[in-house]
């Protein structure tokens, strides 16, 4: 192998030997077989209750769905690919497009957009003839994975739930405005805009090479998705579902992460979430934002290879 993921952030092809060599090492992948992910080969489409779904699907057994956050140019790919190599190595590992992202189906939604992505996703399992799933879910994801445990907790295993809504913060405020609500105002998307974007999802920028911020811009243009951003373009911050209120009807062993840097969400919202939802545990990385899965690339994998392996 030339090259190990890491090095390479923005590949869209990911090389890799999953026996225990260094890369397989720092990324939490230990298997039997080489083999080549790309995001061609992973690519594949399922109707899911009259809607087309995106998803990159790679790896055997336990299947673990991973659904990732709103924001302009975001989708599957671009949030989990990276991660794909150690997760695949353990688990069916199906990595989704949300409805009216990336190259999913972009249908008209009345009411809780969250509830209608939760809802879909149960039909897209029963596509897939799926009985029962690991969810894991990043920011929007994150409340939709919320809402999949409570309307839905005999489809669900185990629950991650990754810098997402859901808990009340406790001691710090929300910002003003999000950096994604002035991205499409003005004078439009630019490459400028997006790195500023980005930047504030990360402690650590120097992560932001010119190919990740390329990759996400370029969805963020797409004609389609232009047309009717899911997150709007501009004015007012949606109404958030207030899933506080139920977080203790969640059955499912659930592992929360957090960036203490989180610029977006503040780590108290996990503090909550660690009060009310019953069976929990709560990981704070120090020196990490919003973007848990690429900033802390290895220390993620193993902790959701490990939570997902536990004895039942």
């Amino acid at each position: 192998m030339s090259a190990c993921s890491r090095d390479r952030p923005n590949a869209n092809e990911y090389e890799y030997d999953v026996m225990p060599n260094r890369c397989s090492r720092e990324h939490g992948a230990v298997g039997k077989k080489s083999m080549t992910i790309t995001i061609e080969s992973t690519s594949k489409f399922v109707d899911a209750g009259g809607v087309k779904i995106h998803y990159h699907e790679a790896g055997d057994g336990p299947a673990l769905v991973c659904i990732h956050g709103g924001a302009p140019g975001a989708f599957g790919w671009g949030n989990f690919g990276r991660n794909l190599e150690a997760l695949s190595a353990h688990f069916r590992t199906i990595i989704v497009d949300l409805p009216g992202y990336g190259k999913s189906d972009k249908p008209h939604i009345d009411g809780s957009r969250d509830s209608f992505y939760a809802e879909t996703f149960v039909l897209m399992l029963d596509a897939l003839g799926i009985d029962k799933a690991h969810i894991l879910g990043m920011a929007t994801g994150g409340g939709v994975a919320i809402h999949m445990a409570l309307a839905h907790p005999e489809r669900i295993n185990r629950l991650v739930l990754l810098s997402c809504p859901g808990g009340l913060q406790l001691f710090t405020l929300l910002p003003a405005q999000l950096g994604s609500q002035g991205y499409y105002a003005d004078d439009g998307p630019s490459m400028k805009k997006m790195r500023s974007y980005l930047e504030g999802m990360l402690y650590n920028k120097a992560l932001l090479t010119d190919d990740v911020v390329r990759e996400r811009y370029e969805a963020s243009i797409d004609p389609d998705f232009m047309a009717n951003p899911p997150e709007g373009k501009g004015g007012p911050r949606r109404k958030m579902d207030p899933l506080w209120q139920d977080l203790n009807r969640i059955q499912a062993p659930t592992l929360v992460m957090w960036g203490r840097d989180n610029r977006t969400v503040g780590y108290d919202a996990a503090l909550f979430m660690l009060n009310q939802i019953p069976d929990v545990r709560v990981q704070i990385f120090g020196q990490c934002g919003l973007w848990i899965p690429f900033e802390k690339m290895a220390e993620f994998n193993y902790s959701v290879i490990g939570f997902l392996s536990l004895p039942t």
